[in-house]
C-alpha cells in the first residue's frame, strides 16, 4: 500500500510541478519588469525584459526570484527525466522484495516482424485495459521492454507496477516474482513468445506449483486447431488455460446480449445484424453456429456488412464447413466507414426483422456513428421495431474513450449496450478477464457436468469390467481444452433453453421454484439433440451407421424425430441432468414473466 502511495505521489508531482515552476517564473518575469521601470534601471518594458533575462546574479528583489526559478525550471526538465528512470528502478526493487500474490502481465514485440525488437507492441492498449481493471482489486505488475512516459504514469496512477526488462525470459520470470505469484498472463504480440513464457513459467524449476497461466493464442483458427499437449506436459495443463481474446469476447457478448431474448417463445426467426467482418464477429458467427439453436427450430440468419466480404467468408467457411449448414448468411457489401443512415433503413427494415444487432469494427469512432445511426432508427424512424425494438452492442476496442463517454452522456445515454474484454456498459466490476479468465468463474457448471459424465462412466466399469472408459473420462484439470469448451457449450445452451419455456435459473430463496413439464422437457431435448449435432459437425463430424470415434463418423447425426427411444431419451436426461447439477450448486428454476411473448 506504502508504495502505491508513493507512486501517486511522484505521478502528481510529475503532473503538477513542471507547470507550477513555469507559471512561477513568468509571474516573477512581469513583476522584475515592473520593478526595473519603477526604480528607473530600464526605459521601457522591453528593455527591461531584456535585463531580467541577462539572469545577473547580483540583481535583487523580483528579478533575484526569477532567476532562481528559472534555473529551477532548468534543473527541474532534467530531474524529470531521472524520475521516470529512478521509478522504474524503485519498482524493480520493490517487486523483487515485497511482491506476493501479484498477478503478472507479460508483453512483448513480435521480433519477427519488420522493425524487430523495436517494432511497436501491439498488444500495449490491450495490457493496460487489463491492468488498469484488474487493479482495483488485485496487485499487478506488468513487464514490457520499454514504456513511454505517458502510458507508465497511467499504470503509476492506477497503482500498476512496472517492470521494463530486454532480457531472457527466465530473468523476466525472476525480474517480476512469479515463483510467489499466483497468475501470469502471457499477451505478446507473437503466440510463439506467449508458449515460450507458459512453459517456463510451469516449470519445476521456478519452484511455484500453484501458479496459474493463462496464454493467448491468436488467431481465431490457430486458438481452435491449437492442441495444448503438443507443447506442454501433461501434469502442467491443469494450472494452464489457452484463451483468444475475441473467443472470450464473443462467448461473452452472446451470453449477457443474446439474439434470440425477443424471440425465445415465438416460432419466428433469430436475425443477427453485424457490423464488421473482425475477429470478434467471426468468433460470433462460430458461437451462433454452435449454440443458436432454438424453440422455433429454423436455422438462424446472419446479416453481415462490410467491404470485401467474399474473400473473408471463404476463408471462415474453408476453415469450418459446416457453419454453411448451421446458419442462413446474408452479405452486405458496403463499407461500414462509408455507411449512410438511409443504407441503415435499408438493412433493418427488410422481411426477416433484426432480433439484435452487434458493432464489431476494430475503429472506435466507426463503431459509435453505427450505433448512433441505429439508435437514431430505431427510436425515431423505424415502425417495424416500435413495440419490440432489438438490443444494440457496440464493441469498445482496447484504449477506447468516446464509445464510454457516448454511453453515459450521449443522446441515447443508457439504450444500448457497451462491450469490452475489461467492462461491461461502463462497469469494470464485470471485467471478463477477472471475472472469468482470472477466476474461471463461468466453468462451475461445465466442470459439473463433466465430473458428472465420469461419474456414470466409472459406474459403467464397476457393473460391467468390459466396459471401455472414454479417453475423456478424466478429471476436469486434465482434459484438453476442446473438451472442456464442449462443456461450457453445454452450460451457456442452458440459459437458450430456460428462456425458450419462459424460465430462468436463480438463486435458491430468490422466487417460487417451478418443475418443467413433460412437454417442456421434450422441446428441451430437440433444442439439445440440435445443439450437439451441431457441435459435431462443426468439429468435423459426420453421419454414418456405425460409430467410429478415430475417424469421426456417428449414426446419431440426424432428426430428433429419426433418433431411437433410448437416445431420444439420453436429451431428456441431459436437460434433467443440468437441473440438477444447478440444484446442487444451489440455484432453481422459476418463471420470467418478463421475457414471456
Amino acid at each position: 500500500m506504502w508504495s502505491k502511495s508513493v507512486k501517486k505521489l511522484l505521478v502528481l508531482i510529475e503532473k503538477w510541478m513542471f507547470p507550477f515552476l513555469i507559471s512561477t517564473s513568468l509571474i516573477l518575469f512581469v513583476l522584475t519588469i515592473y520593478e526595473k521601470q519603477n526604480d528607473g534601471l530600464a526605459d521601457s518594458s522591453i528593455q527591461a525584459a531584456v535585463q531580467a533575462l541577462t539572469l545577473d546574479s547580483t540583481e535583487s528583489g523580483f528579478t533575484l526570484y526569477m532567476n532562481f526559478m528559472i534555473n529551477l525550471t532548468l534543473a527541474w526538465a532534467v530531474l524529470k527525466v531521472l524520475m521516470a528512470s529512478a521509478g522504474l528502478k524503485f519498482d524493480n526493487l520493490t517487486v523483487k522484495i515485497f511482491s506476493r500474490n501479484h498477478i503478472i502481465i507479460v508483453l512483448k514485440p513480435d521480433s519477427s516482424s519488420r522493425g524487430g525488437a523495436n517494432h511497436k507492441i501491439r498488444n500495449l492498449p490491450l495490457a493496460i485495459d487489463l491492468a488498469t481493471a484488474i487493479t482495483s482489486t488485485q496487485k499487478v505488475i506488468l513487464t514490457i521492454p520499454e514504456i513511454d512516459e505517458h502510458d507508465r504514469a497511467r499504470m503509476w496512477d492506477q497503482g500498476v507496477k512496472v517492470v521494463t526488462y530486454n532480457g531472457g525470459f527466465e530473468g523476466m520470470l525472476k525480474a517480476t516474482r512469479a515463483s510467489e505469484a499466483n497468475t501470469l498472463i502471457s499477451i505478446c504480440d507473437n503466440w510463439l513468445d506467449n508458449i515460450t513464457i507458459s512453459r517456463a513459467a510451469l516449470s519445476p524449476a521456478l519452484k511455484n506449483p500453484s501458479l496459474q497461466v493463462k496464454c493467448m493464442m491468436e488467431s481465431l483458427e490457430r486458438n481452435r486447431s491449437f492442441n495444448c499437449e503438443e507443447y506442454f506436459e501433461k501434469n502442467s495443463l491443469s494450472r494452464l488455460r489457452i484463451f483468444n481474446e475475441s473467443e472470450l469476447l464473443a462467448r461473452k457478448m452472446f451470453s449477457e446480449f443474446p439474439a434470440d431474448s425477443i424471440v425465445a417463445q415465438t416460432n419466428k426467426r433469430v436475425h443477427v445484424l453485424m457490423f464488421g467482418l473482425t475477429s470478434v464477429s467471426e468468433a460470433l458467427i462460430l458461437q451462433l453456429a454452435r449454440l443458436g439453436h432454438y424453440r422455433s427450430g429454423q436455422k438462424p440468419k446472419v446479416s453481415i456488412v462490410d467491404s470485401n466480404l467474399d474473400t473473408k467468408m471463404h476463408s471462415i467457411i474453408n476453415s469450418i464447413p459446416a457453419i454453411n449448414n448451421l446458419l442462413e448468411i446474408n452479405l452486405v457489401e458496403r463499407s461500414v466507414g462509408e455507411l449512410k443512415l438511409k443504407d441503415i433503413i435499408e438493412i433493418i427494415n427488410n422481411k426477416d426483422p433484426i432480433t439484435i444487432a452487434y458493432v464489431c469494427g476494430i475503429n472506435e469512432i466507426e463503431n459509435l456513428r453505427i450505433t448512433r445511426m441505429l439508435l437514431s432508427e430505431v427510436a425515431h424512424g423505424s415502425t417495424l421495431y416500435k413495440e419490440k425494438p432489438f438490443d444494440v452492442v457496440a464493441l469498445d476496442p482496447p484504449g477506447g474513450i468516446v464509445l464510454s463517454d457516448f454511453y453515459i452522456y450521449g443522446e441515447h445515454a443508457g439504450k444500448f449496450h457497451l462491450f469490452s474484454l475489461v467492462g461491461q456498459d461502463g462497469t469494470a466490476e464485470k471485467s471478463i478477464i477477472a471475472n472469468s479468465l482470472l477466476g474461471d468463474l463461468d466453468d462451475v457448471i461445465g466442470r459439473s457436468l463433466h465430473d458428472a459424465y465420469l461419474k456414470k462412466d466409472l459406474q459403467l466399469l464397476e457393473q460391467n469390467p468390459k466396459h471401455k472408459i472414454h479417453p475423456n473420462s478424466v478429471a476436469w484439470e486434465n482434459l484438453p481444452e476442446n473438451i472442456r469448451n464442449a462443456n461450457r457449450a453445454v452450460a451457456d445452451h442452458f440459459d437458450i433453453k430456460m428462456r425458450a419455456v419462459g424460465c430462468k435459473v436463480v438463486l435458491e430463496g430468490v422466487g417460487a421454484e417451478v418443475q418443467l413439464s413433460s412437454n417442456e422437457i421434450e422441446i428441451l431435448a430437440i433444442m439439445e439433440h440440435q445443439r450437439w449435432w451441431a457441435d459435431r459437425s462443426i468439429n468435423g463430424w459426420t453421419f454414418a451407421e456405425v460409430r467410429d470415434d478415430i475417424n469421426r463418423l456417428h449414426p446419431n447425426m440426424v432428426p430428433y424425430e429419426e433418433l431411437s427411444n433410448a437416445d431420444k431419451q439420453k436429451d431428456r436426461d441431459s436437460v434433467l441432468q443440468m437441473i440438477e447439477i444447478l440444484g446442487s450448486e444451489c440455484m432453481i428454476l422459476v418463471k420470467n414473466p418478463s421475457k414471456l411473448n
